[in-house]
C-alpha cells in the first residue's frame, strides 16, 4: 500500500509553479489553435463569370480609377522632365548659356585684369541674402521676321572689382543655334570691355537692309 502511494505524495509535493504550469498549458494550446484558424488564408478571388452586374460594374469602375491615376501619373512626370530639359539641359536654354558665357569671361585676360581672379558669377540679389540660388534675368522672344532673340545679364566678382555682364544672342530662320549680337563687361568706372560684338550690317530684327539707287531702306 505505501508503493502505491508513493506517487500521489510526490505529486502533491510539485512547487505551486508547476501545478499553474500544468494547468494552463492546455488553455495556451487552445488559443494557439483559435490563432492559427482565425489567420487563415481568406476566400479565393472570384472569377469574372462569377460576379453579378453589381460586382462587375464596380470592379470595373475600380480598374478604370487605377488605370488613369497610373496614365496621369506617368504624363505629369513627363512634364516635369521636359521643362526641366528646356530649361536646364537644353543647349538653348539660358542657363546653358550662362555657363558658357561666365567661362569666356573667367578665361578673358582683360576681364580677369578688371575683375582679378577667381570670378564668380550670380543673379539678381533677392530679399532672402543666404539664398544661393538668385534668378538669372533673362528674356526671350521671335521678333516679326521670325528671328529668335535671347537677352541676360548677369553679375561677376573676383577678389578685385565685381561688374555686370550683358549678352545678346539671336537666332535667324534656318540656323540651328543662337549667333552673339554682343557680349560685354561692364565694370563701374571702367571702360567696357566687349567680348563678342557683331559688326556686320543687319538689323536686329531680321535680315539685311535693302539697298535702292544707293540708298538704304529698312524693307
Amino acid at each position: 500500500m505505501s508503493a502505491l502511494r508513493a506517487p500521489a505524495r510526490l505529486t502533491r509535493r510539485l512547487p505551486p509553479a508547476a501545478h499553474r504550469l500544468l494547468s494552463t498549458t492546455p488553455h495556451r494550446h487552445a488559443d494557439s489553435q483559435r490563432q492559427q484558424i482565425s489567420i487563415s488564408p481568406a476566400t479565393p478571388h472570384k472569377k469574372w463569370a462569377d460576379l453579378s452586374a453589381t460586382q462587375k460594374a464596380a470592379r470595373t469602375a475600380s480598374t478604370s480609377a487605377n488605370l488613369i491615376t497610373i496614365v496621369a501619373g506617368m504624363a505629369l512626370t513627363g512634364a516635369v522632365f521636359t521643362l526641366l530639359y528646356l530649361e536646364v539641359f537644353a543647349p538653348d536654354s539660358a542657363a546653358n548659356w550662362f555657363n558658357t558665357i561666365h567661362a569666356r569671361v573667367r578665361a578673358d585676360e582683360r576681364c580677369v585684369g578688371l575683375l582679378g581672379n577667381r570670378i564668380k558669377a550670380y543673379g539678381e540679389p533677392t530679399s532672402n541674402r543666404w539664398s544661393r540660388n538668385r534668378p538669372i534675368a533673362s528674356k526671350t522672344w521671335k521678333d516679326k521676321y521670325g528671328v529668335e532673340h535671347l537677352v541676360m545679364h548677369f553679375n561677376v566678382e573676383g577678389h578685385i572689382d565685381r561688374g555686370v555682364v550683358n549678352a545678346h544672342l539671336v537666332k535667324r530662320p534656318g540656323e540651328g543655334e543662337y549667333t552673339y549680337q554682343y557680349l560685354f563687361l561692364e565694370v563701374s568706372g571702367k571702360p567696357r570691355i566687349y567680348l563678342e560684338k557683331d559688326e556686320s550690317k543687319t538689323e536686329r530684327e531680321g535680315g539685311p537692309k535693302k539697298r535702292l539707287f544707293g540708298v538704304q531702306w529698312g524693307w
